[in-house]
């Protein structure tokens, strides 16, 4: 038994022991009354006369009402003091998540625009809010399948944080071709109805009517997060500039709610504005499941904690037994039907306690949440922190400190001041996000001119921003260079072959002409044939040995130099999913081959 993780799955039941405490007083203040003969007969005669067997016997068994009671109370608290892993109901669901990706989404009236937004409410929305296979398309000018249907959050969350309009093959705004996708995911993974979560800053008038008619040819339930503001805001582009038109006009993109809300209502789901708290994605998320069917997954387990209670209030009956014969069976009665009543095993849900969803209500009696948490950030108990904390500042702290940078960022972003905006800044800049980064320190500037950090810390940004897009461009300069040069050596090499195959026919030529002249005569100087092959012989065991893995130094016989070697070698691999992303959707854009734009695509935000 660990005493540090005992508590109490139900605390609230503890108060019972006020209706002991009661009961116990009464008992006492009967024992202390005079009954029976002890009335009549005077004191210092009633010890010679009056038997107290009975009197003595009465009292012990008046005393095991409280400590039933006691028992009781015990129970039906729930102690508890380890846990016992469960494996967690998953539903028999499918949904897919669309994001708009065009530039419109560069748009700073929602800071530091709606892009960054977008993509924290789409993580929390993967993460904590469904249940079931979920799949991720993004589009543009066109749409492409960034992940199928799958339970794996995490994969989802990786993929989600790399999605910008830099990577989209065609810029524009198609959500159609997103639609169709999402139902032709749904239905190649068995399901024929799901629900469809749409994050966009809003449609053309062109292409309302083709949208309406999607939904009512489809059985899916469209779910909507609109994000800008009917004011809307100009796009920033990656090299500051604006975005403008044809005609030279700065490009300002609106979000009208009114027709995503009538889409979302045709369609049985559900239409919520970006919000600064979670209760957009609380609200999309709450709709209820299509099939309520599902199955225990084996590969995703909980831990629920172990209730020791039954065994007190079985103790709670036996210490009532013995009052039957005290012509109390009634009782006895009464506290088996209030068990019976009262307490039902907790579920797997009911049983989390204050370890996974905060402090309890016993433990903020002395101090409220947030002295707690500051006491823990200050001993740098930052596990302890984070687990308990109810304001997200002091969250976002403590994951901070832990070097969970995408989670502070998260917490940060609910905080609605200057210091809020500067926090983000800093997560982002350890994210190596520049461009953001610089955006939202300059929102911190605007809400408080005074902060000299983040005035620091803004022209840092922007000279990192500065450096890694000439880095980038250096690197794809270098790929397209080495791309060229390859194609160079193999058009070389093919030329080559073709130059040494036809002086070799000529020199066969030659040789048939030299035979037949000279008749059967020997050639006076035969070619190094054995020599040659020997060569080619010992260039083939020089290259098996080559490729032989005995061959080859195993780990532990590298020095501390190769070793260095291979890591930085390993570390000019780039692993940035954006990068993948941006392959996979030009090798489908090519595959697919359009000659044209999609339909309503005339524009590039």
């Amino acid at each position: 038994m660990n005493l540090e993780l005992f508590h109490f799955v139900r605390p609230w039941w503890l108060l019972g022991f006020c209706v002991v405490l009661w009961v116990a007083l009464v008992l006492w203040r009967r024992s202390k009354q005079q009954q029976g003969w002890y009335q009549v007969v005077a004191p210092h005669l009633s010890t010679l006369l009056v038997a107290d067997k009975n009197r003595q016997r009465s009292s012990m068994v008046g005393w095991l009402l409280p400590l039933a009671l006691s028992s009781l109370v015990l129970g039906l608290a729930g102690p508890t003091w380890q846990k016992k892993p469960q494996p967690v109901f998953q539903l028999d669901a499918g949904q897919v998540i669309v994001l708009d990706v065009s530039q419109s989404m560069l748009a700073t009236d929602i800071a530091p625009n709606r892009l960054t937004q977008m993509r924290f409410k789409a993580m929390a929305l993967a993460n904590e809010q469904l249940d079931g296979e979920t799949g991720l398309i993004a589009y543009a000018g066109d749409a492409y399948v960034i992940s199928p249907l799958t339970t794996d959050s995490r994969s989802l969350s990786n993929l989600i944080r790399a999605l910008r309009p830099e990577l989209m093959p065609v810029q524009g705004s198609y959500p159609l071709a997103a639609l169709e996708l999402a139902d032709r995911l749904l239905r190649e993974a068995g399901y024929a109805e799901g629900d469809i979560y749409w994050f966009t800053d809003g449609i053309d008038t062109r292409d309302q009517q083709e949208l309406t008619t999607f939904v009512r040819n489809h059985p899916h339930r469209i779910a909507i997060l609109g994000l800008g503001t009917e004011q809307g805001a100009p796009i920033q582009l990656a090299n500051g500039n604006l975005l403008r038109d044809a005609a030279g006009d700065v490009v300002v993109p609106k979000m009208l709610a009114s027709r995503l809300e009538r889409l979302a209502e045709l369609s049985n789901g559900r239409f919520s504005a970006w919000r600064q708290d979670q209760q957009d994605l609380e609200f999309l998320s709450s709709m209820p499941p299509l099939n309520r069917e599902g199955s225990e997954s084996e590969d995703q387990r909980g831990d629920a904690w172990v209730d020791q209670g039954p065994w007190l209030i079985g103790l709670a009956v036996l210490l009532v037994l013995p009052l039957v014969r005290r012509n109390a069976f009634h009782f006895a009665l009464v506290l088996l039907l209030g068990h019976l009543a009262l307490f039902t095993p907790p579920s797997a849900h009911a049983q989390a306690t204050s370890n996974d969803q905060g402090l309890a209500w016993h433990e903020q009696l002395w101090q409220t949440p947030y002295q707690q948490t500051d006491q823990a950030l200050r001993a740098e108990d930052y596990e302890r922190a984070k687990r308990i904390a109810e304001d997200p500042w002091q969250r976002g702290t403590a994951n901070y400190a832990q070097g969970n940078y995408e989670q502070a960022l998260q917490d940060f972003s609910q905080v609605d001041n200057a210091q809020g905006y500067y926090n983000q800044g800093n997560a982002l800049m350890q994210l190596e996000r520049f461009d953001e980064a610089a955006n939202v320190y300059q929102e911190a500037l605007e809400r408080d001119p005074a902060l000299t950090e983040a005035q620091e810390n803004l022209a840092l940004a922007k000279q990192l921003a500065a450096a890694q897009q000439e880095q980038e461009q250096q690197q794809q300069g270098q790929g397209e260079g080495q791309q060229q040069q390859e194609g160079q050596q193999q058009g070389e090499q093919r030329s080559d072959a073709q130059s040494e195959q036809q002086p070799a026919e000529q020199s066969g030529t030659e040789g048939e002409a030299q035979q037949q002249e000279q008749g059967a005569e020997p050639q006076a100087e035969a070619p190094p044939q054995p020599q040659e092959a020997g060569t080619e012989s010992n260039s083939t065991e020089a290259e098996g040995e080559a490729a032989d893995p005995q061959a080859m130094p195993s780990a532990d016989q590298l020095s501390e130099e190769q070793r260095q070697q291979m890591e930085n070698w390993l570390n000019r691999i780039e692993d940035d999913p954006a990068i993948l992303l941006q392959r996979k959707m030009e090798l489908e854009a090519r595959r697919r081959g359009r000659e044209r734009l999609p339909q309503g695509v005339d524009k590039q935000w």
